[in-house]
């Protein structure tokens, strides 16, 4: 028993542990097809080694060096559960829409997590981009309203919405959605939002194709009426922004206003109005938290240590003594 617990404690265990557990964060940072879920297992490969060095070595797991091993223990294996519970995704939601979790697309999921992202309940709501002279995004605010909660909520860069440990963040993905409406011939009619390529990086192909309930296929192109200058500092609000939208419709080319129709044998197209889309990047791993307040303990326990240790107190008495004397 003791000679299995030197091999799992063995330095070269701890080594061949690090080399594995850079190896994966790197083949997952740089290959979208690889799993982050890989950095679990030389996470547990890890634990189990300082486990069994801990055994082995009384010192440590005394004092403030047992609570600082305990913690990075505890702190590897929380690791390897959070890549094994996360959820990394994108999503692109219009303005006045609700959250829909099969629009969703999973850039990496771990095997245990449970799709907790479909419980998730909210609308988006306006938001503004602000942009500094030479095209720079400088931030952005978008507010979404959450079930449940009056007051609407802030979204940006770096201050996520935060629903059930799912993360979302906004990015520099976003751009115009034209509200339309169309009444097919003897069909309800149905109404929906047509996302165009984002903008403003690729302000010059504002065009898109939809095909209609009833296979009717529309093209659209979106002519600003004043396009933003380049030198100068602007706001990207879709709401404010006044825009022509071209139709082409059964090779008919029609230039419609906000509530103006084009018309067909097939059915009338009527644009609404103009919104916006928002891209956000989505980003869960239950170990966050935990993982936060264990380094803090871990490094109040390194700290316990060294000033208890026997080494610390003769440097310190090496130093304070000299200057005492000095002050005499």
């Amino acid at each position: 028993m003791k000679t299995w617990r030197h091999g799992i404690a063995s330095p070269r265990l701890t080594l061949a542990g690090f080399v594995l557990l850079g190896l994966a964060v790197w083949a997952t940072s740089s290959r979208p097809d690889v799993s982050s879920s890989w950095i679990a297992l030389p996470a547990a490969l890890l634990a189990m080694n300082l486990l069994a060095s801990m055994t082995l070595h009384r010192s440590l797991r005394r004092g403030g060096l047992g609570l600082f091993h305990a913690c990075l223990l505890v702190g590897m294996l929380a690791a390897a559960w959070g890549r094994l519970q996360h959820f990394e995704g994108r999503v692109e939601l219009t303005q006045g829409a609700a959250f829909e979790a099969r629009a969703v697309e999973a850039l990496s999921r771990g095997p245990w997590n449970d799709g907790g992202v479909a419980r998730l309940q909210f609308e988006q709501g306006p938001w503004q981009v602000h942009y500094a002279p030479g095209m720079r995004r400088a931030h952005t605010v978008s507010e979404v309203h959450v079930a449940g909660i009056a007051a609407a909520q802030r979204v940006g860069d770096t201050e996520p919405l935060v629903i059930d440990g799912y993360r979302f963040y906004t990015t520099h993905n976003k751009g115009f959605a034209p509200l339309l409406r169309w009444q097919g011939v003897d069909r309800e009619a149905v109404t929906g939002a047509v996302h165009l390529p984002s903008y403003p990086l690729f302000d010059a192909k504002q065009e898109q194709q939809w095909r209609t309930p009833d296979g009717v296929l529309v093209k659209l192109w979106l002519r600003l009426d004043a396009p933003p200058a380049e030198r100068e500092a602007w706001l990207f609000d879709p709401g404010t922004l006044a825009a022509t939208l071209v139709v082409e419709l059964q090779g008919r080319r029609i230039e419609l206003r906000p509530g103006q129709e084009a018309f067909s044998p097939l059915g009338t197209l009527r644009y609404e109005r103009l919104l916006g889309w928002m891209g956000y990047r989505i980003h869960y791993d239950p170990a966050l938290t935990p993982l936060f307040w264990l380094a803090l303990l871990g490094i109040a326990g390194l700290a316990w240590h060294l000033v208890t240790s026997g080494t610390m107190r003769r440097r310190l008495r090496m130093v304070f003594v000299p200057l005492a004397g000095r002050t005499q």
